[in-house]
């Protein structure tokens, strides 16, 4: 039986996509430390969420601080008492920033993994802003150079994840590049099932799966709908995801811009992931354009879905993003959006569609992408 301690966020829908992945197996027993302010995330439906998938929580600890060094060292002793209670073999946080500083000076082996944001949006930030802010981040970032220096193994979800550690640090890490991925069969053979408005039917649909958020320019993509030709714009709906924390001073901008397309649109506070997988086999194209990322799930259920998607300027791991397999902005230009949505919604090539079905259940493929961690985890176990 080999036993994992998870660090990250309870109401992270990825975070525990890793980790029940592993609680449902039967020679893995999952255990996931909660910080004391998140301890509210775990309501009784994620409690019953939680034990379902056999999943423990353990905690809570304090938030990390530079200053509050008896809080630090309270956390770390609670820590090492789960460690020895639960017999603990990998201690696996599955958010470099900031669960990787609570790895230093354990006695079994550590996993750190970046996702998403975490490299280049937290971790680049630090260091910068007024002076006091630069002293602070300049002392975390040494004590997160020493976490990821001393952990047994790094994993990224993307290459420039990697890249973008070695420019912050200075260093010459390695990694392993082990995506999320998505159950590709799964989303491949669903039936899809979703409400939408009536005055949807007959029109083709423009789903925008990233939340409504200044980092993911929801009005880029609206601006450059409003360019498209009226004769075309007609034929379209929309389908938004405004998801959580967005500043109300943005929603506004987008919901007045929402008012000048002058197309039906539909805005979802969320979407399960049955609801999220129905809407991509449903819609006739999806959009992402965010400023910064890692390896987008939502753009591979995407592909396991054989829905047409437009990518924006990020740059992307090309084995699984390349042109072959989806449509790339090369700038951020309102009109090379405008036409390339007017392509895709005309004359999206079913080449694409299939190569990019094919090409993610090889690379984006949940499965076998954490059955590479599992050897991972095996591997430190043994040793």
């Amino acid at each position: 039986m080999t036993h994992v301690l998870y660090i990250g966020d309870p109401s992270s829908v990825h975070d525990i996509k890793w980790v029940s992945y592993f609680s449902m197996q039967p020679d893995f027993e999952a255990y996931f430390l909660v910080q004391e302010h998140e301890m509210h995330l775990i309501t009784p439906e994620r409690k019953k969420q939680f034990d379902e998938l056999k999943i423990t929580v353990e905690g809570p600890i304090k938030s990390y601080s530079l200053w509050r060094f008896w809080e630090n060292r309270a956390s770390f002793r609670k820590i090492k008492e789960v460690i020895a209670k639960r017999k603990i073999d990998v201690v696996h946080p599955l958010f470099a920033t900031p669960f990787s500083l609570w790895t230093q000076g354990l006695p079994v082996p550590s996993v750190i993994t970046s996702r998403g944001s975490d490299i280049h949006v937290v971790l680049a930030g630090l260091g910068k802003g007024s002076f006091l802010h630069q002293i602070h981040g300049k002392l975390l970032l040494k004590r997160f150079q020493s976490a990821f220096e001393n952990a047994a193994v790094i994993t990224c979800t993307s290459q420039g994840q990697l890249d973008k550690i070695n420019s912050v640090f200075g260093t010459n890490l390695k990694a392993e590049i082990l995506r999320t991925g998505v159950n590709v069969a799964e989303i491949n053979q669903l039936e899809p099932k979703l409400n939408l408005p009536p005055i949807f039917s007959g029109k083709k649909i423009i789903f925008l799966p990233r939340y409504i958020r200044p980092i993911y320019r929801t009005e880029l993509q609206l601006k450059a709908l409003l360019e498209i030709p009226e004769e075309l714009r007609s034929k379209l709906a929309l389908v938004l995801i405004k998801g959580s924390r967005t500043p109300e001073s943005y929603i506004s901008k987008i919901t007045e811009l929402l008012k000048q397309c002058g197309i039906p649109f539909h805005i979802f506070d969320s979407l399960t992931q049955y609801e999220m997988w129905s809407m991509f086999k449903l819609c006739s194209l999806a959009i992402m354009t965010p400023k910064t990322d890692g390896t987008p799930n939502s753009a591979l259920e995407a592909m396991a879905a054989k829905c047409p998607l437009i990518l924006g300027s990020f740059k992307y791991d090309e084995d699984l993003f390349s042109e072959r397999f989806c449509h790339r902005m090369k700038t951020d230009s309102v009109q090379e959006l405008t036409n390339l949505i007017t392509d895709s919604i005309q004359n999206y090539p079913q080449t694409k569609t299939e190569a990019a079905l094919e090409n993610v259940s090889k690379l984006g493929n949940r499965p076998v992408e954490m059955e590479r961690l599992k050897k991972l985890y095996l591997f430190l176990a043994e040793r």
